[in-house]
C-alpha cells in the first residue's frame, strides 16, 4: 500500500483571528483571511442532520503541511466540545468507492459527508475506533484550485 500523506491538519477553534495570531507567534505559519464555505449538502452524522451549512475557515499559506483552521458552530462534527486538533487530511482520488469501504468497515465511523450541488462527494470524514483519529478525505478533482486558495487566499 502507498502511504497517503497528510496534507494538512485541520483544527477547530472558537475564534478564527486569535487562533491564528497564536500560530504566528508560536511557530511561524502565516494566514489567509477567513473564508466563508457554503456546503449545499452537508450530512452530518453526529448531529444527525442534513441541508446546507455555511463555515468559516482559513489556511494557512506556510507548509508543505498546512495548518486548517474552522470556526466551531452547532452540535455536530463541528461542535465546540471537538475544539482542537480536529483532523488530518488526505487527498483521495475514488470518493464514492472510499466513502463504500469507509461504511464497510467494522472500525470506522464515517461522521460527515460533504456532498456538492452536482451529488458529487467533496469531503468525507471517517474516525477509526482503533486510534480515535478523524481523517478528512478530500476530493483531489479540485486539488489544484485548493491549492491556489492556500496560496493566495482566493477562494473559487
Amino acid at each position: 500500500m502507498t502511504a497517503q500523506i497528510p496534507y494538512h491538519s485541520g483544527i477547530l477553534v472558537d475564534d478564527i483571528g486569535a487562533a491564528a495570531a497564536r500560530f504566528t507567534a508560536e511557530i511561524g505559519y502565516q494566514f489567509n483571511e477567513p473564508t466563508s464555505i457554503t456546503v449545499p449538502r452537508f450530512e452530518d452524522r453526529l448531529a444527525g442532520t442534513e441541508g446546507e451549512v455555511t463555515l468559516s475557515a482559513v489556511y494557512s499559506r506556510s507548509g508543505p503541511h498546512r495548518l486548517e483552521l474552522i470556526a466551531a458552530q452547532g452540535d455536530g462534527i463541528y461542535s465546540p466540545a471537538r475544539a482542537g486538533l480536529h483532523h488530518l487530511g488526505i487527498w483521495e482520488s475514488a470518493m464514492p468507492a472510499r466513502l463504500a469501504d469507509l461504511e464497510a468497515a467494522s472500525d470506522t465511523v464515517v461522521e460527515a459527508v460533504l456532498w456538492r450541488k452536482d451529488g458529487g462527494i467533496s469531503a468525507i470524514y471517517a474516525r477509526s475506533t482503533s486510534t480515535g483519529t478523524r481523517l478528512e478525505y478530500v476530493n483531489d478533482d479540485r486539488r489544484e484550485a485548493l491549492e491556489r486558495w492556500f496560496d493566495t487566499g482566493v477562494f473559487s
